[in-house]
């Protein structure tokens, strides 16, 4: 079992003061439901980096990688990450791997962004329930296959390689282990109270 970092308490009621705001976390744990939520309690623009790879690339995340391989694709994430790193204010919603380079290694450089620009939110689950989640995730277009053997116990263990990164970034971690997305965004709101 990993440690995990306590949620802090913010002293403001209502949409958080820190202008820019990114929820990190592993596929599947519900990262972009929270995020629609949170953008609509908030009143505050939301941005998808995984979405906005896409228009700007005009193609899919699976085209983009399969015809220039992972790294060009980290990146493009990359290049996105700064540009909304200069938003006034912005809810970003990080894909999994964006603490990751293509070779599966640390990304200082993405980091870095994060940890300057944003109060990142480390969205998490147990073990046990994401890989409950990985088996039900029906594949999607913008969720493309790291490999055509991947399985979700395969996706755990690349979990488990990004988990030690997600909690270094986070400034605050909500499990979602035992909630739906209601809950979980109502438990984000909290901290700000």
């Amino acid at each position: 079992m990993s440690r995990r970092r306590k949620n802090s308490a913010g002293t403001r009621r209502g949409a958080p003061s820190k202008p820019r705001i990114a929820l990190i976390g592993f596929r599947g744990v519900g990262k972009s439901a929270i995020a629609r939520r949170l953008s609509e309690t908030w009143d505050m623009p939301l941005l998808s980096l995984d979405e906005q790879i896409e228009r700007q690339a005009g193609a899919r995340i699976e085209d983009i990688v399969n015809a220039s391989g992972w790294q060009h694709f980290r990146d493009l994430e990359y290049t996105e990450l700064s540009r909304a790193a200069s938003h006034d204010r912005v809810l970003l919603d990080c894909g999994g791997g964006i603490v990751e380079e293509g070779d599966g290694s640390r990304s200082d450089r993405k980091m870095e962004l994060l940890r300057q620009h944003f109060f990142c939110i480390y969205i998490s689950a147990s073990e046990e329930k994401l890989l409950n989640r990985l088996k039900s995730l029906a594949r999607s277009a913008s969720r493309p296959a790291l490999s055509a053997t991947d399985s979700p116990e395969s996706l755990i263990e690349i979990f488990r390689r990004r988990e030690p990164l997600y909690l270094e970034l986070a400034h605050a971690v909500v499990d979602v282990s035992d909630t739906n997305v209601a809950e979980s965004a109502f438990r984000i709101t909290q901290m700000f109270k």
